[in-house]
């Protein structure tokens, strides 16, 4: 089983309302009205949960919203940080930059494809594949990965694009968004 039944990320309402005051405090904008929830919020589909390819997903995932959870818990990270940094704004921006990981998970766990098409200067029309990434500085939605698929003639069969082209497809893009997952986010890429 990919996600264990027990596994939910649990928050005290406690930290939740510290955080809250801290950032109210320090007129600094909360990034989230609630957290935990915010945390809790997968919203997978089934098939994608029972889908053993993508259990690294859920892995960094998990491991991501452990880390993130021990930074909110961490009183010596925050003192520290608060210390040595620009103080609540740095704060901010650790939470914004978690939540963005998270956010770019997510994701890639339930993969969204776009399809255009495109002319080259020929004249030939190709098929496009896209899928879209977290800007790192605006935390929205972006473009960002494209694969052209083919001359668009060539891979549509009566008008659409065949299950098992579409499946390769997925599987490229993932691949793709992984490798930048691990360039952002990894010192050594896998």
């Amino acid at each position: 089983m990919i996600i264990s039944s027990g596994l939910v990320i649990k928050a005290s309402m406690a930290l939740m309302n510290a955080i809250q005051a801290y950032f109210f405090f320090f007129a600094v904008p909360a990034p989230e009205d609630n957290l935990k929830a915010w945390l809790d919020a997968d919203d997978f589909e089934d098939s994608i949960k029972k889908n053993k390819s993508k259990a690294y997903l859920f892995d960094e995932l998990d491991i991501v919203k452990k880390d993130f959870i021990e930074f909110l818990d961490s009183n010596e990270k925050m003192n520290s940080m608060i210390s040595n940094t620009s103080g609540a704004r740095m704060v901010n921006q650790y939470i914004h930059a978690y939540m963005n990981r998270i956010k770019k998970l997510r994701m890639m766990i339930q993969l969204k494809v776009y399809f255009n098409n495109s002319r080259n200067a020929y004249g030939t029309e190709y098929l496009v594949a896209k899928s879209c990434w977290i800007s790192n500085t605006t935390g929205k939605v972006i473009k960002k990965f494209s694969k052209v698929v083919g001359q668009n003639d060539l891979v549509r069969v009566k008008g659409k694009i065949p299950a098992k082209v579409l499946e390769q497809i997925i599987i490229e893009l993932e691949k793709i968004m992984w490798q930048e997952y691990q360039n952002e986010y990894s010192a050594t890429p896998k």
